[in-house]
């Protein structure tokens, strides 16, 4: 199947269109044609969940802040797939996995893959100013976020007894939130308070481009 690059934002003939309208017509066009939910697409259905209702800030793919005096403030591993920040000042960071490609094939990720990262985010950043090394987190909750399938209900088993994870599932009629994530339990409140401060060195991942399966 042939892959386009979508930029959220820019319509056809690089035409401006406002960037939720141009998500969700994007979005829309995948589920209506009952396309392959790759990470591209279910980030989608999350902007759009988060976005619509809970009037979040999406940044996608956060990897480090920009450098602003010759200064770093933030540097994540792994990078954050989906990092949301609420009105209310909870932050929470999203697992992504999808269908990807696989020669002629489209494949399902395994039911297990994501546990590791989504753990490792309960202690992200790796490093900030408030410390060089690791003090505590900025992320209130850890999701995994998968496409549905046959081994989900063990998948949601193996989070709900074994850690303090979310389970979100993705499928062509919408989302749901399978396991609830409880604290984590290395938030850091006064780190937290100062990420949010510093929002302005992370607008470069709020640009959304997606990559869909059409």
């Amino acid at each position: 199947m042939r892959r386009r690059k979508t930029t959220i934002g820019r319509g056809a003939f690089g035409h401006t269109v406002p960037a939720d309208q141009h998500a969700a017509e994007v979005l829309d066009r995948i589920l209506s044609r009952g396309l392959p939910l790759t990470e591209d697409a279910i980030f989608l259905a999350m902007h759009r969940i988060l976005r619509r209702h809970n009037d979040s800030l999406v940044f996608r793919n956060v990897r480090s802040s920009k450098d602003v005096g010759g200064y770093r403030y933030f540097s994540f591993s792994p990078d954050i797939n989906l990092l949301e920040v609420r009105p209310s000042g909870t932050v929470v960071a999203y697992e992504l996995k999808g269908y990807r490609k696989a020669g002629n094939m489209v494949k399902a990720p395994p039911h297990y893959e994501g546990i590791h990262q989504a753990l490792a985010m309960l202690r992200n950043p790796v490093s900030s100013p408030l410390s060089q090394s690791f003090a505590g987190s900025i992320f209130d909750f850890s999701y995994i976020v998968h496409p549905d399938g046959s081994d989900i209900d063990s998948l949601a088993d193996l989070i709900r007894l074994c850690t303090p994870l979310g389970l979100i599932v993705v499928d062509h009629r919408g989302t749901r939130e399978l396991v609830k994530p409880r604290p984590n339990p290395f938030l850091d409140r006064a780190m937290k308070e100062y990420f949010i401060s510093r929002l302005d060195t992370l607008e470069s991942y709020l640009e959304l481009k997606v990559n869909p399966i059409q």
